[in-house]
């Protein structure tokens, strides 16, 4: 009796052993997943910081691209208004001088 009372006892401490094992496994693998996310997590982030700097610059780009056409478009039609009063600028002067003498010849009257 005594001999299975002390393989009981035995059974116990190998058992307990085998428990504290699990157990500190068991925060090992806690802590090593604690470890991972945190580090997936940087690298989350690392990668999204570089997909926004990405698209900021993309955007940046095709603002640059689009301003310069519209201010192209601007410079174009200010140069043709301008060239257009030129050309035109004689004849309108000369129009609303009879105009203005018209309407003078028909107050006099």
């Amino acid at each position: 009796m005594k001999k299975l009372i002390q393989e009981v006892i035995e059974l116990d401490k190998q058992a307990q052993a085998e428990i504290s094992l699990l157990k500190k496994e068991k925060e090992e693998l806690f802590l090593a997943i604690k470890e991972m996310r945190q580090s997936m997590t940087k690298a989350h982030k690392k990668t999204l910081e570089a997909e926004i700097k990405r698209i900021e610059e993309e955007a940046q780009a095709r603002y640059e691209a689009r301003l310069k056409d519209i201010e192209d478009k601007a410079a174009s039609k200010t140069a043709n208004i301008e060239k257009y009063y030129a050309e035109h600028k004689d004849a309108w002067l000369a129009d609303l001088l009879e105009f203005i003498s018209s309407s003078k010849e028909g107050d006099a009257s």
